[in-house]
């Protein structure tokens, strides 16, 4: 008995101490894009050692799930340290500086086995970093982890490789499509802020539109395919996939070869001509394909976005006819795979490693798929180009005319016309894998809502070099739609925020009051925040702190003001001291007419008043005698009658003994 209570207290131990070791923020990682988690970094609320902490935590606590990583960079954290030290001494890098992103795993990353998902280049070590990793790099990201994916990039339909199946991220038994799956489970489960994947065919929108997320494919050629393990040279793109349009056009603007910056501070509708290609968007049900019927929960959503774009001002101009069979058998016809054998043996020569040459590859056993059909065309992978050139370049010209006739800004169409299906199943209908992919143009896929807690995308297509138009409409949308960074309900926050704390993260934030102490002791807080018992009363505490500093300076700028308007008004009037002089004056006269008028109307008042009285008891006296004389039988005299008579020969008299005064003055004077 003894012993079961000994391995119990021993549990409960670890169990405490597991607890207390996990890392904690002020700040819900997992709601956050790129722009929040650079501000919380400005600010201090976290740090790029505390941030990457936080996500390696996410996928030790979530991963084995879904199988999305494949291999973590053991300088992580080195790294983030580094990153911090700069930032302390004001030196940032970049916008991305000491942000985690993951790349998919056939992207060469220095430190990180470059393996296309092959357990037979699990020592496939890089020289150096690519292209698109080292732009990231010296923008400050710190490369966290290297994302599974579709063995060699080779299915759409799923993410299989020889690490195994990469799993739905809204629901296990269910594909995440690939062959960027790891990717997109990887940044929807916030286990890094971003990712990057590769897009052949549809490799990049899929498994954004299945895991709820933004996913581009930018412009043929805009993007270094140096440094990454090819399947189809003439199709390979590398391609962004982000929680939101806004993070997804900062880190294409960081990673391709033009340096082109999009600005999506003046984004509108209004204007704007969308076209609908309708054998994509609802199809028919006598063909089959990608202008087979659409799911109708799908075309139901696509319904509701078209009508939601027009009401914010949008043009939907409708194609009935956009999709051509010639068009898809161009499609079909210029795929080359052909080509992976010379590209191979070319990338292979920047790494370090046992496998030195794609017939090794082909010979090693570390890998599910058979590649020995890729053998034949080995130095001869490009007799055929200029013949897919030219079909590829028909089929352009054909887009190009359409967008021309019909003012197009850009194309709309659903990123996947039927409904998921099991991790391990296929047949994924996806337009847009006959469309960009082919002729190069850019298409990006932006989330459009859910059926049966699945996730599905909306596709936006446009010309060549445009991607700002298809960042302003996928923007517009999302404002529209509503959609929010959040992460999937099977990977939750691992720790809570209490109330107070995100309160006193606003004030932090937002509070205009400027106190170095108070400051101070709230980033003593940030810095503090994961070894503090009880953060709840701490940050209540300084809450309270803040609002008697609020009370106090609000007396103080009390007090300032009014000496300032009292300073205001006797300079004011000591400057204009005599038109104030003269106002006065005035002000002074128009108030003494005022009284002397008031005092006149009041006197006229009384003198009515007293006349009024007057009559009133004179008719009351005459009626009172009359009434007399009756009841007597005699009739009374008029006794007013008499008075008044006299006071009117008083004044004759008066009038007369006047005259007679003035006469005599006059005579005496004459005299």
């Amino acid at each position: 008995m003894k012993r079961y209570f000994i391995l119990f207290f021993v549990s409960l131990f670890c169990l405490i101490s597991t607890v207390s070791a996990l890392t904690k923020a002020p700040v819900d990682i997992t709601t956050m894009s790129i722009n929040d988690l650079s501000n919380a970094l400005d600010k201090g609320y976290i740090t790029s050692e505390q941030l990457v902490n936080l996500y390696l935590e996410r996928i030790e606590k979530y991963d084995e799930q879904f199988n999305s990583i494949n291999q973590l960079n053991p300088d992580a954290i080195k790294q983030a340290k580094e990153l911090d030290k700069e930032r302390a001494n004001g030196k940032i890098r970049g916008k991305l500086h000491g942000i985690p992103i993951v790349v998919k795993c056939n992207i060469d990353v220095l430190g990180i086995p470059t393996t296309a998902g092959a357990k037979s280049l699990k020592d496939n070590y890089p020289k150096q970093n690519s292209d698109v990793v080292q732009k990231l790099v010296d923008e400050g990201a710190i490369i966290l982890a290297s994302t599974n994916m579709s063995e060699f990039a080779f299915s759409a339909s799923q993410s299989l490789s020889s690490y195994g199946y990469v799993r739905n991220v809204f629901n296990r038994d269910y594909t995440p499509y690939g062959s960027s799956g790891g990717s997109a489970v990887a940044t929807k489960a916030a286990f890094a802020a971003a990712s990057l994947g590769t897009d052949t065919n549809s490799s990049v929108r899929l498994p954004a539109s299945g895991a709820g997320l933004v996913g581009i494919r930018p412009t043929l050629g805009n993007i270094s395919s140096d440094g990454v393990i090819p399947y189809d040279i003439e199709r390979d793109t590398v391609g962004v996939l982000t929680r939101s349009v806004s993070d997804n056009a900062l880190l294409l603007g960081i990673i391709n070869n033009k340096d082109t910056k999009y600005d999506l501070s003046k984004t509108s509708l209004k204007g704007v001509n969308i076209g609908v290609a309708t054998q994509y968007t609802k199809g028919s049900g006598r063909l089959s394909g990608v202008m087979g019927s659409t799911d109708s929960d799908i075309y139901n959503l696509i319904e509701k976005s078209i009508k939601e774009l027009e009401d914010a001002g949008a043009n939907i101009i409708y194609l009935d006819n956009f999709v051509k069979y010639s068009n898809l058998d161009i499609a079909d016809s210029t795929m080359s795979g052909s080509t992976m054998c010379d590209g191979f043996n070319r990338y292979i020569k920047g790494t370090t490693g046992t496998i030195r040459s794609f017939q090794q590859l082909v010979n090693s056993g570390g890998h599910i798929y058979g590649l020995g059909g890729y053998v034949s065309s080995c130095g001869n992978s490009s007799h055929y180009k200029s013949s897919r050139d030219s079909k590829k370049s028909v089929y352009r010209e054909y887009v190009n005319e359409v967008f021309e006739e019909n003012k197009l800004d850009v194309l709309l169409y659903p990123t996947l016309k039927n409904k998921v299906f099991a991790y391990n199943g296929s047949g994924n209908i996806s337009p847009g894998s006959t469309l960009g992919s082919v002729i190069g143009y850019p298409s990006i896929t932006v989330p459009m809502g859910f059926v049966d807690d699945f996730s599905y995308g909306l596709e936006l297509l446009s010309l060549a070099n445009d991607e700002q138009k298809l960042y302003n409409v996928a923007l517009e949308y999302e404002k529209i739609n509503n959609n929010k960074v959040a992460t999937s309900p099977l990977t939750p926050s691992l720790y809570e925020i209490p109330k107070s704390v995100s309160n006193l993260v606003k004030l932090y934030n937002e509070e205009k009051i400027d106190d170095k102490e108070w400051r101070e002791d709230v980033l003593e807080f940030f810095k503090n925040y994961n070894d503090i018992d009880d953060v709840d009363k701490t940050a209540s505490k300084l809450i309270e702190d803040h609002e008697v500093l609020k009370i106090k300076i609000e007396k103080k700028n009390s007090r300032f003001k009014r000496i300032l308007i009292i300073f205001i008004i006797v300079t004011l009037l000591y400057v204009f001291r005599r038109s104030v002089i003269r106002i006065i004056r005035r002000i002074i006269k128009i108030i003494r007419r005022i009284k002397k008028r008031r005092m006149l109307i009041n006197k006229r008042k009384k003198n009515t008043n007293k006349r009024t009285a007057v009559r009133r008891t004179n008719t009351n006296v005459r009626k009172t005698t009359n009434n007399n004389s009756y009841k007597k039988g005699t009739k009374k005299k008029n006794t007013k009658k008499k008075p008044v008579k006299k006071k009117s020969t008083k004044k004759k008299s008066n009038n007369k003994n006047r005259k007679k005064r003035w006469l005599d003055e006059k005579k005496s004077n004459w005299c």
